[in-house]
């Protein structure tokens, strides 16, 4: 007989090599996703459309991708928290979704037109990021409570290595598209681990949740996004993530028109590569150790509040110097990969540490990958357009440095509201 709904169980103790093979996923996720959306399908649109439109129709690609990674993690991450199967609940979803990104990856290594673009990406979007929904409920599933501060740790670990590993094969490989080849074959071998590290997982079936009217059903799905300190770490997330997306996504069209002017887009991806191939080496070491501090010492906000510094002081510098020297460009990219590792360390464990309902920790999970998508969604959307707006009426490429002044706002903003979340120091 089924039972009820009830917290998943969870080891006494995780290895070393269980955190290592439960975060392999992250690694693969982060070798597609951040040299896809950060260089590869700007450099690809940039051969395509005409300069003076460039930043507009990235923004719209990226707006709709971002769409689709808001709205599909939560409502699939609420599928997995009651899917009943022999294989547990989210391993299916993981292998399916995986899978199916394949055929977004080949249409864009064979794509010669805007259009074909647009559905290569969108069709990535879509599955590549039901997978990640369902992956997103496993830390809490399997990682003991005391752990998760580790957990979050070889996460950000495994992210600066992917993003780092994909930015470089990329970078490597500068204008061959079969790096999309590449990504698809390392996303889907980086399953392999994590599906047999969370082979626990869903093992004991759950009933489905009574039936609720629909209004009060939406109202129960979305109450985490306004109650409690599950709210705060959401809103401060989202703040956090908009300052870094608002910069990331137009680095490589900032890099070719101010700091390397003139130049092409294929050499300001290469570039663009190599800049954050800084930031993510730079950043290993304090994700990797950064977790594991913050359980030996029970604190974790602190390690916000130093990340949110280190990143706004970067994007001011930008935006106030428009910097053309390149040994301080890269002094930058290490000061960013401060900030940047130091937030990664503790951004899940924050999470996990104020999630609401641990049976319901996929949606909610799903809820908490908002903060991060959202800001794909609309900023890149409305910021594109604006920046070639200003650039084309104000000149002087005033379009990089309105937009990203508002990078310093988000992140001040997601640095100081930490302070608002009273169950975590």
């Amino acid at each position: 007989m089924a039972t009820a709904a009830a917290a998943p169980r969870a080891p006494a103790h995780y290895g070393n090599l269980q955190h290592t093979a439960l975060s392999a996923f992250w690694f693969g996720s982060n070798f597609l996703w951040i040299p896809l959306t950060t260089i590869l399908i700007q450099a690809q649109i940039d051969e395509v459309v005409p300069k003076g439109s460039q930043n507009t129709a990235i923004g719209v690609t990226l707006g709709l991708g971002g769409v689709l990674a808001m709205t599909v993690p939560p409502i699939v991450g609420a599928w997995s928290d009651r899917l009943n199967t022999r294989w547990g609940r989210r391993r299916p979803i993981m292998v399916a979704g995986t899978l199916l990104t394949l055929p977004g990856l080949v249409i864009l290594m064979t794509a010669g037109n805007y259009p074909e673009i647009v559905l290569g990406y969108v069709i990535i979007q879509f599955f590549f990021n039901g997978a990640q929904a369902a992956y997103a409920g496993i830390i809490p599933d399997v990682v003991p409570a005391q752990q998760v501060g580790k957990a979050s740790g070889f996460l950000a670990t495994m992210t600066q290595l992917g993003i780092g590993g994909g930015l470089g094969v990329s970078s490597l490989m500068t204008g061959n598209r079969a790096i999309y080849l590449v990504m698809g074959a390392v996303a889907t071998l980086s399953l392999i681990p994590t599906v047999w590290a969370a082979r626990t997982e869903g093992m004991e079936p759950i009933e489905p949740p009574p039936h609720r009217p629909f209004a009060e059903a939406v109202r129960e799905f979305l109450r985490p996004l306004h109650e409690g300190d599950f709210a705060w770490v959401i809103f401060t997330r989202l703040m956090v993530s908009s300052g870094i997306t608002v910069v990331l996504y137009f680095l490589v069209n900032f890099f070719k028109d101010v700091v390397l002017a003139p130049t092409t887009s294929e050499a300001a991806g290469k570039f663009t590569s190599n800049w954050e191939l800084v930031v993510v080496a730079t950043a290993l070491p304090f994700g990797f150790f950064g977790g594991q501090i913050s359980d030996r010492i029970g604190r974790r906000k602190i390690f916000v509040y130093l990340a949110g510094a280190a990143q706004a002081l970067v994007a001011l510098t930008f935006i106030v110097f428009y910097p053309k020297s390149i040994p301080l460009v890269f002094a930058l990219g290490v000061a960013y990969g401060v900030g940047y590792g130091l937030y990664f360390a503790v951004d899940w464990a924050l999470a996990c540490d104020t999630l609401p309902d641990k049976t319901k920790s996929a949606k909610d999970m799903g809820l908490f990958h908002i903060a991060l998508t959202l800001p794909q969604a609309f900023l890149p959307l409305f910021g594109g357009a604006l920046i070639d707006y200003l650039n084309r009426t104000s000149g002087g490429n005033t379009g990089y440095r309105v937009v990203f002044a508002s990078a310093v706002v988000f992140l001040f903003l997601g640095t100081v509201l930490v302070s608002r979340i009273k169950s975590v120091r």
